[in-house]
């Protein structure tokens, strides 16, 4: 029972603890399979190798689920200049995408949402032409990158590419990758090849 607190504590303080702990089921899983294969051709086995795997597995998953109910932080600011606002929208973006629920259908909608709040902000900042800082360009343009539209994805592009062209930002991967990145998925939803091969498969809407 301590553990199974322990771990559950630990999953709704951390987002990336569920992955670690969704990591160790499938390890626990396996072992039970491996268990399970060894059983039917032996006639005895130690119980331990059914029942610990269990437990296991079954520590893990309560605590994936304690984490679930982890409150997000809101997904913007609205106080604040133009640059804290835009690196507050990265830093819940980033965030949002390190918890299990962004991987869950359940959660799809909600997580839909708190994208379009970020884009909607980001898209007003652009609109008032208050967009001016490198930094400032790269944290919009990733925003805008997660959108669905092609016409956010051009946006994006132009952003990423005047951030990564800065001499300061030139030795920096995450800019330089974003760049790429932008590139080909405007081009991909185009109905275009990519150029830098970073894209996966995935579905956009094209206006």
């Amino acid at each position: 029972m301590i553990v199974l607190v322990a771990v559950g504590i630990l999953s709704y303080t951390y987002n990336l603890m569920s992955f670690l702990l969704l990591a160790i089921a499938a390890i626990s899983l396996a072992v039970l399979l491996v268990a399970g294969i060894v059983r039917v051709f032996r006639t005895s086995l130690n119980p331990r190798w059914i029942r610990v795997p269990l437990i296991i597995t079954g520590i893990c998953l309560a605590g994936v689920v304690a984490g679930l109910f982890r409150p997000l932080e809101q997904a913007v600011v609205s106080n604040g200049d133009v640059s804290e606002k835009l690196a507050y929208a990265y830093k819940t973006d980033q965030e949002d995408r390190m918890t299990v629920r962004a991987y869950l259908g359940m959660f799809k909608d909600n997580m839909a949402k708190r994208d379009s709040i970020r884009l909607e902000q980001a898209n007003q900042l652009y609109r008032n032409n208050q967009i001016s800082l490198p930094m400032d360009k790269f944290y919009a343009a990733f925003i805008f990158h997660h959108s669905k539209q092609s016409s956010f994805f051009e946006i994006a592009q132009a952003l990423a590419r005047e951030a990564a062209s800065v001499s300061e930002l030139k030795d920096n991967y995450v800019v330089q990758w974003l760049a790429k990145a932008t590139y080909d998925r405007w081009m991909v939803s185009l109905g275009k090849p990519q150029k830098y091969g970073t894209q996966d498969k995935f579905s956009v809407s094209v206006e």
